[in-house]
């Protein structure tokens, strides 16, 4: 006899590859558990959701209108969220105050689950897919300590992302009355608070999960009890991609390099040339250091022609091959970089907007990579930048690299004990 569901949980998720396979791990063990996940999105992650356990339920809307990957243009990224929550919530209500969901996830961006959970009165988790900013103002750790100051927004991650989107940000000041204009409908119709510019691109719960560890958190000590740190998630979900090549056993003295940097590479074509000339066969190098040869894992939609010793393709399974590599040139998405981490990998980081600098910037930190200074010198810093295995700290890497559930788990498990609890009782008084 098949047993019956724990309790229904919406999550309400972000249709895009870096979000999207950040959290899976966490939607899946919630189905294992026993819970029903209904998961949100949109056509092109069906397969890769349900595969991890989760019901794959598209949102009410285009999915190809659904663009929120302009993550360095902020205020046309505030804009267009305000729009889809206000797009959204119509339909999504109604499939809510019909189902009952025991419990609301959504990612930190999707204001339509937090205003869902806010308006059927659900208790909410918002995911962090990116570093946290949490814009209150308390104590540090969130503990009553005498003689300390309290900590606000710029000490909790704000400080850390202000440096990478400060310039040009009123580039996009044209979308401020359009965004003011669904600020307005939003908190008319459904009376809606906290649609200001932070709380609309960081969405709180009740619970914040960040799906990274408390160490690469900005000013992580300063996070109170209602933010859990999970840990990287990505690399443990359920994989459907498949690479159609195999990476090769390394050559006496070779090097694999994998190089994804997403869309640069379709934009900068210097860039391009730089890695082809110094990463191609038969590269000489000065000195006494003789031949150093390298086998190149490249993902880039270019059409040319690439030395003999380069795989290309637009899309690879990244977790087959990091787990060959002596190096990752990455632009510093999170997944990316904690995934690199995950099997040992050093990090070549080349961040091309806020979120990916304050990530190259923690990672530089803590001893796993480093910021590419002068394309000029690729090779050199390569090289340089596999040097950071030998001595990096092992027992930093694997705290980092930990997968805490037990937690989020126990409190789910709670949710729907107390739930059940007081259907009971409302049975009995009947």
């Amino acid at each position: 006899m098949e047993k019956k569901p724990k309790g229904t949980v919406f999550f309400y998720g972000i249709p895009a590859y870096g979000h999207t396979l950040s959290n899976l791990y966490l939607a899946g063990r919630l189905g294992a558990a026993g819970f029903r996940v209904v998961y949100y999105s949109a056509e092109p992650f069906r397969k890769v959701i349900e595969e991890n356990g989760c019901e794959y339920r598209p949102y009410p809307i285009d999915w190809k209108e659904l663009d929120l990957r302009d993550g360095e243009r902020i205020l046309k990224l505030y804009r267009l969220i305000l729009q889809y929550t206000w797009e959204l919530l119509p339909k999504l209500l109604g499939q809510a105050g019909k189902e009952r969901p025991a419990a609301i996830l959504f990612e930190s961006l999707a204001l339509w689950g937090r205003a869902v959970g806010e308006l059927v009165s659900v208790p909410t988790f918002a995911f962090y897919s990116i570093a946290a900013i949490d814009w209150t103002w308390g104590c540090p750790g969130g503990r009553e300590r005498s003689g300390f100051l309290p900590a606000g927004p710029w000490q909790k991650g704000l400080g850390a992302y202000a440096p990478g989107f400060s310039a040009g940000f009123l580039r996009y000041g044209g979308e401020i009355p359009g965004a003011m204009s669904y600020v307005r409908r939003l908190r008319r119709a459904y009376g809606l608070k906290k649609l200001g510019l932070l709380p609309v691109l960081m969405n709180r719960g009740d619970y914040n999960l960040c799906g990274y560890s408390r160490m690469f958190q900005p000013g992580g000590s300063l996070f109170g009890a209602e933010y859990r740190f999970l840990g990287p998630l990505s690399v443990h979900r359920r994989t459907v991609e498949r690479n159609d090549f195999s990476c090769p056993e390394p050559a006496s003295g070779e090097r694999l390099i994998y190089i994804s940097l997403g869309t640069i590479f379709n934009e900068n074509e210097g860039l391009l040339s730089e890695v082809i000339r110094q990463f191609g066969r038969n590269v000489e190098e000065g000195g006494d250091s003789g031949k150093q040869s390298f086998r190149v894992v490249l993902v880039c939609e270019k059409n040319r022609r690439f030395p003999d010793n380069f795989i290309v393709r637009p899309f690879v399974d990244q977790s087959t091959v990091l787990r060959h590599a002596d190096l990752f040139i990455t632009a510093g998405g999170v997944n990316s970089i904690h995934e690199a981490l995950y099997f040992g990998v050093p990090c070549l980081l080349c961040p091309q907007q806020g979120e990916q600098l304050l990530n190259a910037e923690r990672f530089q930190r803590l001893g796993f990579g480093r910021i590419l200074g002068d394309t000029a010198t690729l090779r050199q810093e390569a090289l340089e930048c596999m040097e950071l295995r030998k001595n990096w700290k092992e027992k930093r890497r694997a705290a980092m690299t930990a997968v805490h559930m037990g937690e989020v788990l126990e409190i789910m498990e709670g949710l729907q004990e107390k739930r059940s609890g007081a259907v009971r009782v409302c049975k009995k008084r009947r």
